[in-house]
């Protein structure tokens, strides 16, 4: 697509090294100068540091598309790629062709996270002026989903396709501070944004920090889900990587434990107790309250000058279930069957007194009481549900 092999990698505007294509299709890094006097090591366990030219593991071909899973990690998930690969079709370029610096090169400055790509590309089209409600929004991400056209295209990928994760989403800005609204895919349950802020609600109740989320109503379902970014503050962006990118781990499959995460948690933030807690309460509402999606890529830590590397809040909590019927990451070696002993067995392995595990726990456990109604076996989770597209078939014939 292009004969440009390297990129610049930026945060808050100083250059933090420079990214290179090798023959084999991996992508190696090295630091600048400038970052190794006054930088921070951007992936402790990978990256150190100094002046080595860093080449990623072979694996890493399949995994994180050559890359460092840091650099992976500000790569479009599913929906991100699906629209950047329609768009890059839509002026002649075959999907082929399209090579790994190619799509940072298109993410440029609108990643997650705060590392930046240069030279950047940008799309050939203005949404200054584009207005479109929320219920057309959805609908036309669900007419992308199931490979039709939108006529709101153009704005859709504007707004969408730095976004990670497999459901469609926008990124927008109000009043200056950033939000994610998710959609139901296709097959979602109608009320799935509904369940979301249900969930989002009982975790806050369970003292799990998460940003500041709202439930926008709907004339087609029972409402969208809206999250303020973490990776956003009143400064600017915050440094962020997924535990998948430090440990190097594949997402897509269960290839972690919660002993890693804590092991994670007490290296990068000295052993804070605040985050061993807030981790112990997500690892119980996750167990609890039947999220077995907690795959390596939903737990994130970030990192300022002024507070060091912390334990990022939570996200994507809500109900989800696995092909394989198992929690994504295991605890005390178990993916099912996990018992209050097996987590209270993490806790305490992490340096958490028995004590505060128990007290946790408990507040946990009747935190998501509301919850029941999802994940018992008459709730709507696992009975019979309309679908997000059937429900717009069925407005489709009014």
């Amino acid at each position: 697509m292009t004969d440009n092999r390297t990129l610049e990698v930026l945060y808050h505007g100083n250059t933090v090294g420079t990214l290179a294509e090798m023959p084999d299709r991996r992508i190696a890094f090295q630091y600048s100068e400038e970052w190794i006097r006054n930088g921070f090591s951007i992936s402790p366990l990978s990256l150190p540091l100094n002046r080595n030219v860093f080449v990623p593991h072979e694996r890493t071909r399949d995994r994180f598309e050559g890359l460092f899973g840091v650099f992976a990690d500000c790569l479009p998930d599913a929906w991100g790629r699906l629209l950047l690969d329609r768009y890059l079709e839509s002026i002649g370029i075959k999907r082929e062709n399209i090579k790994t610096l190619d799509r940072l090169a298109y993410i440029g400055s609108s990643g997650m996270g705060a590392l930046e790509y240069h030279p950047c590309k940008k799309a050939d089209f203005d949404i200054a002026d584009a207005e479109m409600d929320i219920d057309t929004i959805a609908m036309e991400c669900e007419k992308l989903l199931s490979a039709g056209d939108s006529d709101a295209f153009d704005l859709i990928y504007k707004i969408g396709a730095s976004s990670g994760g497999t459901r469609p989403k926008i990124l927008i800005s109000e009043a200056g501070k950033e939000w994610i609204i998710k959609f139901p895919s296709k097959n979602d349950p109608a009320e799935s944004g509904k369940m979301e802020y249900d969930y989002y609600t009982c975790a806050k109740k369970a003292g799990i920090k998460m940003s500041d989320s709202q439930l926008i109503k709907s004339s087609i379902c029972d409402g969208y889900f809206k999250t303020k970014r973490f990776d956003r503050i009143k400064s600017g962006k915050l440094f962020t990587i997924t535990m998948a990118a430090l440990l190097e781990a594949d997402f897509r499959a269960p290839s972690c434990n919660y002993e890693s995460l804590f092991k994670l948690v007490r290296l990068l933030t000295k052993d804070n107790r605040e985050d061993k807690e807030q981790l112990f309460r997500t690892m119980c509402f996750n167990v609890l309250a039947h999220n077995k999606d907690d795959h390596a890529k939903n737990f994130s830590f970030t990192y300022s000058e002024e507070k060091g590397w912390r334990l990022a809040p939570a996200y994507d909590l809500t109900y989800s279930d696995t092909y394989w019927g198992e929690q994504t990451t295991s605890v005390n070696g178990k993916g099912t069957g996990i018992s209050k002993d097996d987590i209270i067995t993490v806790g305490t392995g992490a340096g958490l007194s028995k004590n505060i595990c128990e007290k946790c726990y408990e507040e946990v456990s009747s935190a998501i009481s509301p919850l029941k109604k999802y994940t018992s076996k008459s709730g709507t989770a696992k009975g019979r549900h309309i679908s997000f597209s059937e429900r717009i078939a069925e407005l489709a014939k009014e």
